[in-house]
C-alpha cells in the first residue's frame, strides 16, 4: 500500500479510527498509579554447632556441607504456607493481625551455599519490618522442629542485617502500561479503519473504479458548496 492510499483510507475512515484510539488514551489517563510498596531484605547465616572436640577431623567438612543443605531447606520453608502460618501467629502475639496468605505473598527467599536471603515486600513500611522481624524470630526458634535431624539446638541461624524498609521502584510493566494502552488503541483504530474500507461496497473516487477493472474516460469535479 502506498502512502497516498494510506492517507485516502485515513481521510475516509479517520473518524472510525479515532474511537479505539480515544478509548486507549482515556484508559491510559484514567489508569491509577500502582500503590507504593516497601521492601527489606535480611541475610541469615546458616550453621551447625560443633560438638566441642578441638582436634581436626572430617566432621568440620560435614558441618559445612550440612549447613548448605539446611540453607536450601530453610529457603524453601520460608516460601511455604506452614512458615506463613507460624509468622502470622507470631505477629498476632505481637499485636498485628495478618492472614497467612498475605504473609506468604509478602515473603520471598533465595540462598547461596550457607547463606539465606529473606525478602519482604508490603504496602506499609512498618508492616514490612514487622513481618521481617517475626520471620527471623520464627526461623531461628523453630528450625529444629521442622528439621529434627539437624539435632536439638544444633542448627543456628544468625541474622546479618537489621530490617529497614525502603520504597521500591515501580516495575517496568507498570511504567510502560499507559503507552501499551495507547498503542493498542492506535492499532485497533487502524485495523478498524482498514477493515471498514475493505468491506465498503461504495465507489468514492476514480481509484475505486479502476480497481474494478474499468477504464475512466473522464471525471466531473464536485461543485463547491454541494
Amino acid at each position: 500500500m502506498t502512502f497516498e492510499e494510506l492517507l485516502r483510507v485515513l481521510k475516509r475512515w479517520g473518524w472510525l479510527a479515532l474511537i479505539p484510539t480515544a478509548l486507549g488514551f482515556f484508559a491510559a489517563v484514567l489508569d491509577r498509579p500502582p500503590a507504593p510498596a516497601y521492601q527489606t531484605s535480611i541475610r541469615l547465616a546458616v550453621g551447625i554447632r560443633p560438638e566441642g572436640r578441638g582436634d581436626y577431623d572430617y566432621e568440620g567438612y560435614y558441618r559445612w556441607l550440612s549447613s548448605e543443605y539446611l540453607a536450601a531447606a530453610v529457603s524453601a520453608w520460608v516460601r511455604s504456607r506452614d512458615f506463613a502460618e507460624r509468622v502470622a501467629a507470631q505477629l498476632q502475639a505481637e499485636g498485628l493481625t495478618l492472614p497467612p496468605p498475605a504473609v506468604q505473598g509478602a515473603m520471598a527467599s533465595d540462598y547461596q551455599r550457607s547463606l539465606v536471603v529473606l525478602y519482604v515486600t508490603a504496602s506499609d513500611p512498618g508492616v514490612t519490618e514487622a513481618i521481617a522481624r517475626a520471620a527471623v524470630a520464627v526461623a531461628r526458634r523453630e528450625v529444629d522442629q521442622v528439621w529434627p535431624q539437624s539435632g536439638e539446638g544444633m542448627a543456628v541461624l544468625t541474622p546479618l542485617d537489621v530490617p529497614t524498609a525502603s520504597p521500591t521502584a515501580p516495575s517496568l510493566r507498570a511504567r510502560l502500561e499507559p503507552l501499551f494502552r495507547i498503542a493498542l488503541g492506535l492499532l485497533g483504530g487502524f485495523t478498524l479503519a482498514f477493515l471498514a474500507d475493505f468491506l465498503d461496497p461504495r465507489i468514492w473516487d476514480r481509484t475505486d473504479v479502476e480497481r474494478l477493472g474499468f477504464r475512466v474516460l473522464g471525471e466531473i469535479p464536485r461543485r463547491r458548496g454541494k
